[in-house]
C-alpha cells in the first residue's frame, strides 16, 4: 500500500508529514507530523470496523489520502502553531 510523504512550508518553518497503513496487525492508518526532525504530533484512523468489506484495499487507500489531506490543512489552519515558539 501507497503512503504519502509531504513537506509544507508554513510561517517559515518545515512540517513534513509522513502517511500510512499500519497493516493487518494494526487495523489504522497513521499520520505522523514532524518538524526539525522530530514528531511532533500523531493522527489516527481506524479501520477494524472495515476488515470484512470485498474492497478494503480500496477503503484503506481512500483513508490514507482522507488523512494526509486533513493533517496538511491543520497545519495551514495554525493547529500546530504552539510547536512554532
Amino acid at each position: 500500500m501507497e503512503g504519502y510523504n509531504t513537506t509544507i512550508e508554513y510561517k517559515g518553518a518545515s512540517f513534513m508529514v509522513q502517511t500510512q497503513d499500519k497493516g493487518p496487525a494494526f487495523n489504522y492508518v497513521e499520520s505522523l507530523i514532524y518538524l526539525a526532525g522530530r514528531v511532533i504530533a500523531s493522527k489516527r484512523l481506524s479501520y477494524s470496523d472495515q476488515l470484512n468489506q470485498p474492497n478494503l484495499k480500496e477503503i484503506i487507500q481512500n483513508l490514507v489520502e482522507e488523512l494526509h489531506a486533513d493533517v496538511l490543512d491543520e497545519i495551514v489552519e495554525g493547529k500546530y502553531d504552539k510547536f512554532l515558539e
